[in-house]
């Protein structure tokens, strides 16, 4: 028991529990109030404001609420811990007395409260999930709350039953009894068998390969120019498929659907990219010639057809080489309808993934670690994949992050591609991305009075953004762009995934309209603190484009544009579009109008395949709108040819697809375009050819309409006004 501090007194206090400090604080005094002791003041602490003292208080005179530890007794840091220990107590707890009994008390008090808590709420319903491999590369996933997972807890329940029941029967009886085995023999039912097509497809499907020597040479253009930063399949996986698929002696099977599938679109894939090999130098006429022909378009269709057929199979056999499936298909079809046909691709191969439990951490020891690490590849590059293409083209993603366990990629050398250090910046930046967008979204809904909040949100995560890629590696990987290093064109892929997040972060702050009407005055710090965070990023979403073109054009220079690849297409486009945009507020910036001319002479160099009529429209229209806005006109430069002698793989694989387009009739070929959506122009949209993926008709709307979000302008504008 605390002592009476009152009992040396002779006579007993006319206001009990009332005392008097023993040495007012000067703030007490000069305000005129009563001084509640403690050092600092009771009163001055409640209140936040300074307290300050003449001379020393008297160390034996306490408050009611002050603790029971001498000051004196404890260092100086220590002193000031206890006291904001006291000071968050009282915060909420109120103006209790903090000696030493008393905290027992309350602490006492929590503690058996919460264990009252937690006894009465914490009830047992968790169902762990389960990954049950049915074959190497097939998995059962049960899911959690599932009506697998109680079916099954169930039946673990009525086993123990049925045990004991068993234990007080004969064994005769046990062995005569119907019903007992009825219970104990349960038929595993994984996939739907019976809807198999017959393997009989998978020989006629055998008939569209092409010689053996043009397979590997198309294997080898998919690796070099394809699986660059993400993984796909392990080349010597495909190598050893494309072997079994030329053998005489192959026998097929139903799990067998899977990888002749993937096999025909590493092929298809192969032509998109064919070209690149292609160093010979030709005068127009013949470039026009080949554009007509697109010859390697219409022998990947046949590729593309082929592996089409058995996709209702593959999706029966639903295992982790499906997944690869559909990763090839959506990557076939990115150039042609990346938020359509791709996107749906991307969201088959995340339910593929999920049926086999690949978003989730195999912790069982019936699978080898390299399927593991195989698994754990082909998931986390379907998840970050499909979404960058979501966020970009405005779609939802198929699962959301809090779902997701698995184990991250880990640094194997078996793994010849991609670079280990590649691969995992691109999820970083795709991770930041997702952070940007998520930011970004809340402009639509958060009250006004937030939006400086999100805004330096956005300031916070550039600068976060920038920091992690100066860390990265300089040397050979991630930021080496030295054009004979041998991760040129990896490095260069990643880098337009890093500049179009500054793109993507400013592009929509473009539109804000900082002008002032005649006559008003716009003060205040907080004004020109959201002007100076929107200036930043717009002028970094400008620098970046500029950069991209920079990075395209050094790509170009070097080792050529793909014009099947996707980043370098969408990032042209980006960044010509930004270019544009910001044309309207900078009209006659010199540095605006060489970025527009370099970037249209690099994105011709990227429109591929058939080249129908409507692409050179769509090129048309954004020349034509270019010269309407900033009424300058200038002659197209052709970029000079590379004097380099083909190889010969490409030209063999060239004279084949043009004996192949020969044998066919002029009905019969189906004219495929590398970006094929925009050939599709409505009537009446000549100008724009496209208006779905034509952003530029977005550039004439003060929101930004790119499907993504739906800005308010006036929100905006209300930071500085």
């Amino acid at each position: 028991m605390t002592p009476d501090r009152g009992s040396n007194h002779g006579t007993k206090r006319k206001r009990g529990e009332r005392r008097r400090a023993s040495l007012a604080c000067e703030t007490c005094r000069k305000q005129k109030e009563k001084c509640e002791g403690g050092q600092p003041c009771w009163r001055c602490q409640r209140l936040g404001r300074p307290c300050h003292f003449q001379g020393q208080p008297i160390p034996t005179t306490t408050s009611p609420c002050s603790s029971s530890v001498p000051v004196a007794s404890v260092p100086g840091d220590e002193n000031g811990r206890i006291q904001n220990l006291e000071a968050i107590a009282r915060h909420f707890l109120g103006d209790v007395p903090l000696d030493k009994e008393n905290i027992g008390r309350i602490a006492d008090k929590l503690r058996s409260s919460t264990d009252t808590t937690l006894s009465e709420t914490a009830l047992d319903i968790n169902e762990p999930f389960d990954v049950h491999f049915v074959s190497n590369n097939m998995a059962h996933y049960s899911g959690e709350f599932s009506h697998w997972n109680f079916s099954q807890k169930l039946r673990r329940k009525m086993s123990c039953q049925i045990d004991r029941l068993d234990s007080r029967v004969c064994v005769s009886h046990r062995k005569s009894s119907k019903g007992s085995d009825d219970i104990q023999q349960v038929k595993e039912y994984w996939r739907p068998t019976q809807l198999q097509s017959s393997p009989e497809i998978i020989v006629e499907t055998m008939m569209h390969l092409p010689p053996r020597s043009i397979a590997d040479f198309l294997i080898t253009m998919f690796f070099k120019y394809v699986e660059i930063n993400c993984f796909y399949i392990e080349r010597k996986w495909i190598e050893e498929k494309v072997a079994l698929c030329y053998s005489s002696t192959k026998t097929y099977t139903a799990i067998d659907f899977p990888w002749v599938c993937s096999v025909f679109a590493v092929l298809a894939i192969g032509t998109q990219v064919a070209h690149m090999e292609d160093q010979k130098p030709k005068p127009d006429s013949e470039i026009t010639e080949e554009l007509s022909l697109c010859s390697e378009d219409s022998v990947g269709l046949v590729f593309y057809h082929a592996a089409c057929k058995l996709i209702p199979d593959v999706l029966l056999v639903a295992s982790h080489e499906s997944v690869q499936v559909f990763l090839l298909l959506a990557t076939y079809s990115l150039p042609v309808s990346t938020g359509g046909l791709a996107y749906t691709y991307y969201g088959l191969a995340m339910k593929m993934a999920i049926q086999n439990g690949m978003h989730r951490k195999y912790q069982g020891g019936n699978c080898d670690s390299r399927t593991i690490e195989v698994r754990n590849r082909l998931f986390w590059t379907a998840y970050t994949v499909e979404k960058y293409v979501s966020i970009m083209h405005g779609r939802p993603i198929s699962i959301a992050r809090s779902e997701i366990n698995a184990d991250m990629p880990r640094d194997c050398p078996t793994f010849e591609s991609p670079r280990f250090a590649n691969l995992t910046a691109f999820h970083t930046l795709i991770s930041y991305l997702e952070e940007v967008s998520g930011t970004l979204a809340q402009f639509k809904r958060c009250p006004k009075r937030l939006l400086s909040e999100y805004l330096e949100r956005l300031i916070r995560l550039r600068t976060s953004i920038k920091q992690w890629w100066d860390s990265l590696p300089a040397t050979e990987e991630c930021r080496d762009l030295c054009s004979q290093g041998p991760n040129f064109r990896q490095n260069s892929h990643l880098r337009l995934c890093y500049l179009l997040i500054y793109v993507y972060m400013g592009r929509a702050f473009i539109f804000v309209d900082d002008r002032k009407e005649p006559g008003e005055v716009i003060t205040g710090a907080g004004n020109d603190s959201g002007r100076a965070r929107r200036s930043i990023l717009v002028d970094d979403c400008v620098s970046s484009a500029l950069d991209i073109l920079n990075t395209l054009q050094s790509l170009s220079d070097h080792v050529g544009l793909c014009r099947a690849s996707y980043n370098e297409f969408s990032a042209c486009r980006a960044a010509i579009l930004v270019i544009l945009a910001e044309s309207l507020n900078s009209r006659k910036s010199q540095r605006l109008q060489d970025g527009l001319h370099r970037g249209m002479d690099l994105i011709r160099q990227m429109v591929g395949g058939s080249s129908s009529e409507s692409e050179i429209s769509y090129l048309e229209s954004i020349e034509a709108a270019i010269s309407q806005l900033l009424a300058a006109t200038g002659d197209d430069s052709v970029l000079p040819q590379s004097d380099q002698i083909p190889t010969s793989a490409y030209s063999k694989f060239k004279d084949w697809t043009q004996s192949l387009k020969k044998d066919k009739s002029t009905s019969g070929n189906v004219e495929l375009s590398s970006f094929s959506p925009l050939a599709h122009p409505t009537p009446g949209t000549e100008g724009f050819a496209n208006l779905e993926l034509n952003d530029m008709a977005a550039f004439f709307d003060p929101d930004w309409a790119n499907g993504d979000f739906e800005f308010d302008t006036y929100n905006f504008s209300s930071l500085s006004k």
